[in-house]
């Protein structure tokens, strides 16, 4: 069974193009195992940029994102030896471990909808607690109660786990007119219910 796109989110990277690339971050995750100090910071000075886009663009916040990026490369230090090449190259392994990190902290920090529990639904500010019992809070609240599931749906995985229109599209096996579509209107009924309370 092939994966979804949202189980291999990896914010579309820029893969090498040629196989030496390849062959040598695999080389360098292999002396990594060995404790070689020098291999990991050369990994960390060719995908720190990469991963912290990644986990940028998935958080919004860019000083969790590089908080993140440090324990992704504790991760690496401690557990390179879990790395298989004949499982999958490198380059998909470091993306796959900063994706998993930063939906973990999703799930931590309460940002991540399950479902169609729009009790659920925080927002990433400071003043959350007190912005919550305000009455744009409590209109936009009133307003994802009041989406259809599909719209729902293609609101979360766009603005929570950072998905393109196209990926978007794949992930609810719709065209990709279907999906934009769907998060214009929704952004739009989000907007009148803001306008409105």
């Amino acid at each position: 069974m092939h994966a979804t796109v949202l189980e291999r989110r990896q914010v579309r990277p820029v893969m090498p193009s040629e196989d030496k690339e390849i062959r040598h971050l695999n080389l360098l995750l292999e002396r990594v195992t060995d404790g070689d100090r020098p291999a990991l910071r050369t990994i960390y000075e060719l995908m720190a940029p990469r991963l912290l886009d990644i986990l940028v663009r998935m958080v919004r916040r860019r000083e969790v994102a590089e908080d993140l990026l440090q324990d992704v490369f504790v991760t690496i230090w401690r557990k390179a030896h879990q790395f298989d090449p004949a499982r999958g190259n490198a380059y998909a392994w470091l993306f796959s471990m900063t994706r998993r990190k930063a939906i973990d902290r999703l799930r931590i920090s309460g940002r991540e909808v399950l479902g169609n529990d729009t009790d659920g639904f925080t927002f990433d500010t400071e003043a959350s607690a007190e912005w919550q019992h305000t009455e744009s809070h409590i209109a936009l609240r009133k307003g994802l109660k009041a989406l259809k599931p599909d719209i729902y749906r293609a609101l979360e995985l766009c603005y929570t786990y950072g998905l393109t229109h196209e990926e978007l599209a794949a992930e609810m096996k719709v065209p990709v007119g279907t999906a934009k579509g769907w998060v214009r209107r929704g952004l739009t009924l989000l907007r009148e219910y803001l306008v409105t309370a």
